[in-house]
């Protein structure tokens, strides 16, 4: 096989897989409007909680598990085919394998800057209810259908939920654990104590919730902005010296020396390094999390 039918091969290949995934992920976040409520129990385990994160809750870990394997097993046969060195075709479906989890983990990243940016509209709507004489259940089943769809999905569910009967308090429980949010459980819990126990102080700690999220919001962007470099030289720093590997594997030479043992440990130790150094700079350059309250 020449390196350019190789090549022509992976990319389809990639592309393939590509398609695959990302319909996979995001046909199965789509939800109609009107549909019955996922009956499923809150995440349980950190793969199961990573993907609702992520925005993903109909997502099994099973089901991720293979689709990356897969993915993993018909990479290293590709890297095989074009360099002969069994240990870089290990390393390749490490890498791929590696790289699912760093996918999903940057949609959680982007799932919740995009969040962070509607809760102060969807907390104004609210307010508005509820000032005007409705009672939380009114209130939101009054919201609009034109909140992004992160938030809209788990609202379409909650009024389905209403419509069949559920009691306003487990339908806002379920909401929490569907919009998979540290705001949307500080939220769902706020309207749950209004719900139950009353009162006229809600549209006030609604304000103060609304700004606690517009404060953090334009922290996280600023420290975000100048923490980005360190990000973008990790991965620089992990990718460069492996692309650097694959341009000389083809060369007798390299392959003759890589295939001995001598070889194979300095891949191996190389490999491990990279990985090291790479999570030692995402870990300086990485925000601290807030805490989940609810699922």
């Amino acid at each position: 096989m020449t390196i350019l039918t190789a090549a022509v091969l992976g990319a389809g290949l990639g592309c393939g897989l590509w398609l695959i995934v990302d319909t996979l992920f995001a046909s199965r976040n789509e939800v109609p409007a009107g549909a019955r409520p996922d009956a499923r129990a809150r995440p349980t385990g950190k793969l199961e909680r990573l993907l609702a994160e992520a925005g993903h809750p109909r997502v099994s870990p099973a089901m991720f598990m293979v689709t990356a394997s897969l993915a993993a097993l018909a990479t290293g046969a590709l890297v095989a085919s074009l360099i002969p060195i069994p240990v870089v075709a290990v390393l390749a479906v490490g890498a791929i394998g590696f790289a699912g989890f760093g996918y999903v983990r940057k949609q959680r990243e982007s799932r919740y800057r995009r969040l962070q940016q509607a809760w102060p509209g969807l907390i104004d709507h609210l307010r508005a209810g509820i000032r005007s004489g409705s009672d939380v259940t009114t209130a939101m089943m009054a919201l609009p259908d034109t909140l992004p769809p992160d938030i809209r999905h788990g609202v379409e569910h909650f009024r389905a939920a209403i419509d069949r009967g559920m009691d306003t308090d487990a339908a806002l429980m379920e909401l929490a654990s569907r919009c998979a949010n540290p705001v949307s459980d500080r939220i769902c819990q706020v309207l749950r104590m209004a719900h139950e126990v009353g009162g006229t102080d809600l549209p006030s700690v609604l304000l103060q919730l609304q700004q606690s999220v517009r404060s953090d919001l334009a922290v996280r962007e600023d420290a975000r902005a100048a923490q980005s470099w360190i990000r973008s030289a990790a991965l620089l720093a992990l990718c460069a010296p492996w692309i650097v590997l694959v341009v000389i594997g083809t060369r007798e030479q390299t392959i003759g020396a890589y295939q001995s043992v001598q070889g194979t440990v300095i891949l191996l130790v190389g490999a491990l390094v990279s990985v090291v150094a790479y999570r030692m700079m995402k870990s300086i350059g990485a925000l601290p999390e807030s805490a989940r309250w609810i699922g």
